[in-house]
């Protein structure tokens, strides 16, 4: 039987239940969800014992600030935790080419995740454009449907479905079963696949298309069952709002709905002020309220530096990333990072951003452009310039080619 999930994270404890030990699964996807986990979440989860201590640790809400170890966007980080998964190929929702212009923008996509110790000497592409890295505690590899297609695949994978990768809310239909059923078939992959979710109650894939379950369990000659968890009631109308997804109508309107969630809702009304009226003074005064009640937002502390920094307030937006930094675990607070230390360079802080700079690249040297502006930089101020800053450059250049890094 292939498990049936509503939310992504909830496959943790299906794994757990099939026995999974060290296993590279595949995983065809619209979205990574490799979020490093925070520390506290790492600890809780190796004390863990049973399927339903498991089941337990995910969170009850699709929001990194509700409690839990994992959820939809870092189940796979909480996979390498428990031991369960060592390796993961990611099957992208593109049809995007290999130019050097596409692999720089998926190495930056991947630069803000913390990086492993020698990280750069364990990150190449190979000759079909995947990227291949080492990320989470797990060896990672990234492939566009042709590069899969093209590359010899671990005929023992595991295979983990997020049915977005068929049909996105925003974009339509991207790629077709057939096209999927001919991908596991050319690898062998058609007996292996283990677990498939919705991601309907989470807004990425379109209520009409939970067809897609049956149609595919009925293509590989398989049954389905529906695994169901513990969960919160979704804001409904909230989220509706915030997707765009609905005309706005004043915030004050979603807060009976959001009053049940405590610091949680008042974070989300916080965003509710921001992206559907732009009133960041508002949403300030929300995440003040929520850090106040134990829920520092960094969702809502990057919109509002956002805001600021597009009105070229660079004062008040680095303020607003640094409080969205936290532990660096999700990347919203890595972006936070290296926006704040922009910030400080746009308000003329040229030695205080040269080490902010230089403090980022050292941590995340998959970040070209963070590498970039520190070596620059130091050069105009006179800084001799590193040797560790150096290597790292030329890492870049043979990764991405001349003009990476300068």
């Amino acid at each position: 039987m292939i498990a049936l999930h509503e939310e992504h994270g909830e496959v943790v404890a299906s794994w757990t239940r099939l026995g999974y030990r060290a296993e590279s699964v595949v995983c065809f996807d619209r979205h990574l969800d490799l979020k490093p986990l925070s520390r506290a979440a790492t600890a809780r989860l190796t004390r863990l014992t049973g399927v339903r201590s498991v089941e337990d640790e995910n969170r009850k809400l699709p929001i990194r600030e509700v409690d839990g170890s994992y959820g939809l966007d870092d189940f796979y980080a909480a996979g390498g935790t428990l031991g369960l998964v060592s390796r993961l190929t990611w099957v992208r929702a593109t049809q995007e080419a290999d130019t050097p212009a596409a692999r720089r923008r998926l190495l930056a996509a991947l630069s803000v995740i913390a990086a492993e110790p020698g990280v750069l000497d364990a990150t190449r592409f190979d000759e079909h454009g995947a990227l291949h890295t080492r990320v989470c505690g797990l060896d990672l590899a990234v492939h566009t449907p042709a590069s899969f297609g093209a590359t010899a695949q671990d005929p023992d994978s595991r295979v983990d479905l997020d049915l977005d990768w068929f049909a996105d809310v925003r974009t339509g239909q991207d790629h077709r079963p057939d096209e999927l059923l001919r991908l596991l078939e050319g690898h062998g992959l058609l007996g292996n696949v283990d677990s498939m979710t919705y991601s309907v109650r989470s807004g990425f894939l379109p209520e009409a298309r939970r067809d897609l379950a049956p149609l595919l369990a009925a293509e590989l000659g398989r049954g389905t069952r529906q695994r169901e968890r513990d969960a919160l009631p979704l804001p409904q109308a909230t989220f509706t709002a915030l997707r765009g997804a609905a005309d706005p109508v004043p915030p004050e309107r979603y807060e009976a709905e959001l009053e049940p969630l405590g610091a949680v809702g008042t974070a989300l009304l916080g965003l509710l002020h921001l992206h559907t009226a732009g009133d960041f003074d508002e949403a300030g005064r929300c995440w003040h309220e929520a850090a106040a009640s134990g829920c520092r937002s960094s969702w809502l502390a990057y919109g509002i530096g956002l805001s600021h920094y597009g009105r070229r307030a660079f004062t008040q937006a680095g303020e607003w990333f640094r409080r969205a930094t936290g532990e660096r675990t999700d990347t919203i607070e890595v972006k936070s990072a290296f926006l704040a230390a922009l910030c400080t360079l746009r308000t003329g802080a040229y030695e205080e951003a040269y080490r902010a700079l230089l403090d980022f690249a050292r941590h995340y040297p998959l970040h070209a452009d963070a590498t970039r502006l520190a070596a620059g930089l130091g050069d105009r101020l006179g800084n001799e310039r590193q040797p560790w800053l150096s290597r790292q450059i030329d890492a870049q250049e043979r990764l991405l080619g001349n003009g990476a890094a300068a």
